[in-house]
């Protein structure tokens, strides 16, 4: 991919996240007269872990006032405005959420110098029903889409959103998100199934059975106790393992240590320690809501068992060829779903390997960065 992004390039986030600083750092190779990302800090109890260390890219510091809480949540980033004069971005590339109220300013601003605005999202979020589409709060959310020079979609699913809110086909760009592959390529080579490592690891947290393993923030939306109740209605058949932390730990340790004792909850992890968990592990299950972690775990070459929810997942599982899609909440479908691995495990490393092909050869960072590079020349 050759150095063509033109000027240089401002994006603005409500948090800027450790998992998206390799995308980023790739992004910035792409532009060479700069990169910088304006992103704030998160609600404590939130416990995203934020990056602070870009080599190649660079940070400005937003002060994020939180406003209200989940379907009424706003947030307000002061320090936009300076940002944007010292910073001098010929396109700017934001978060395409109506609640992030800046991003207002953010495009009158760069309106008003005649300079390119690019959405990132992951859609609307909503059913493409009648009743949605004819009202008033669609209808602005609506005209908020259709006022991008284009919008990049997370998924297919976010750009057909797009589409029925109006976007012109032409304006709408999918770079499917995506996580760098070489640290899991270095880890699966360090960090084998049969290592010692591994084994240690397994000792620690007794694990004997077929492991399931969740990772992800410990929030309402990814709909962890249906994980759990599975788990209780499969018996002794499996171990589960949770990696992460997040509002809800308290209430799902209680949870778990009622309805499934077998549960180990392991914290945030990261590198390493991420790594042997998940080369220790059979199973990654998401019952929620989708994130990166399907990603990081098809790197690690496991197959995946997946909850239907914002789109992504979409994207990337194959039903019976790296995993399965499951209708969200729906504990009886999950049973089923881990109940087939357990009973034949010889699915785990055909359908893991078919994971690891398609983070390689579909889902990369480096195309992800390529649909960002097009959607960048194109509204230049």
């Amino acid at each position: 991919m050759a150095e063509i992004v033109p000027g240089k390039i401002g994006i603005q986030q409500r948090v800027l996240p450790r998992y998206r600083a390799p995308f980023f750092e790739t992004l910035a190779l792409q532009c060479p007269n700069g990169l910088e990302i304006f992103a704030g800090n998160p609600r404590a109890e939130e416990r995203i872990v934020t990056c602070d260390d870009l080599r190649t890219a660079t940070r400005a510091e937003a002060r994020n006032l939180h406003i209200g809480r989940d379907g009424l949540y706003m947030c307000w980033q002061r320090g936009y405005r300076r940002w944007l004069k010292e910073f001098d971005p010929d396109t700017l590339i934001v978060a395409a959420d109506p609640r992030i109220i800046t991003t207002y300013f953010a495009m009158r601003y760069m309106r008003a110098r005649h300079r390119p605005v690019i959405g990132w999202g992951l859609g609307t979020l909503s059913e493409p029903g009648r009743a949605d589409r004819l009202s008033v709060v669609s209808r602005i959310r609506s005209r908020f889409y259709r006022s991008f020079d284009a919008v990049i979609a997370y998924s297919s699913k976010a750009a057909d959103d797009y589409r029925r809110a109006g976007v012109p086909e032409k304006n709408i760009f999918v770079a499917r998100n995506a996580v760098s592959t070489a640290e899991a390529d270095l880890a699966r080579e360090r960090f084998p199934p049969e290592g010692q490592e591994v084994k240690n690891w397994k000792t620690r947290n007794n694990l004997s059975k077929m492991t399931v393993i969740y990772v992800g923030r410990l929030v309402p939306g990814k709909l962890i106790p249906v994980l759990i109740q599975t788990c209780h209605d499969l018996g002794d058949d499996c171990d589960l393992v949770i990696v992460g932390d997040g509002p809800d730990r308290s209430a799902l340790e209680r949870l778990a240590a009622e309805r499934f004792p077998r549960t180990r909850f392991l914290g945030h992890l990261e590198g390493d320690a991420l790594s042997i968990a998940l080369a220790g592990s059979d199973l990654f299950v998401l019952p929620g809501r989708g994130g990166l972690a399907i990603y990081e775990a098809m790197a690690h070459g496991k197959p995946v068992v997946v909850g239907q929810g914002d789109g992504t997942e979409a994207d990337l599982v194959k039903n019976g060829e790296n995993g399965l899609l499951i209708p969200p909440g729906d504990v009886g479908k999950l049973t089923d779903a881990i109940r087939s691995y357990i009973e034949h495990p010889e699915r785990m490393r055909k359908e893991g390997q078919e994971s690891r092909r398609i983070i390689k050869n579909e889902a990369s960072i480096e195309k992800m960065t390529s649909a960002f590079v097009t959607a960048l020349e194109f509204v230049s």
